[in-house]
């Protein structure tokens, strides 16, 4: 924490997925006091919209941890807040602290670890030899996106045509 990246504590203002969430922040920090965050290096697979295998279990993780924390914290990968390529969020790394821990964990991280993302650019940043370390015993342990099985929560089967009714 004593690094020159910028920092925030900040909680929950809606879970979009497994990588994206909207968090509270002083309005000095962002217009409006809200930061549309995309978490650094990971890409999970997607939950909202289109439905891909392990982006439920993606989502469930994330909102998860982040419920069960009783500090978060954003953090910058340089000394500014960057805005990813859509230009409408910005990147962070999360850092979270559950009543029972001594120290904060990177959920982004842990994310990798668990095989419920993909890499996305994990080894140009700060915490690049993390992030590969966690790949590599995800991929190690066949974990989720790694295991080559099914997800179990995920449908399979063909479209259904609904109707309001």
């Amino acid at each position: 924490m004593n690094s020159s990246t910028l920092k925030q504590e900040v909680t929950v203002k809606a879970y979009v997925d497994g990588d994206p969430v909207h968090f509270h922040v002083p309005a000095d920090v962002m217009p409006g006091g809200v930061l549309k965050a995309r978490f650094l290096a990971i890409n999970t697979p997607e939950s909202t919209g289109k439905i891909e295998e392990y982006g439920k279990a993606a989502s469930n993780y994330t909102k998860e941890k982040l419920m069960a924390a009783e500090s978060i914290i954003i953090e910058s990968d340089t000394d500014s807040w960057n805005a990813d390529s859509t230009g409408g969020r910005y990147l962070v790394w999360v850092w979270y602290k559950t009543a029972d821990m001594a120290d904060y964990r990177n959920l982004n991280i842990e994310i990798l670890q668990n095989g419920l993302a993909i890499a996305n650019n994990s080894s140009n940043n700060q915490y690049g030899r993390f992030c590969s370390s966690a790949i590599d015993q995800a991929k190690a342990l066949k974990l989720h996106v790694f295991s080559g099985q099914k997800d179990p929560g995920f449908y399979y089967g063909e479209a259904v045509e609904l109707t309001l009714k």
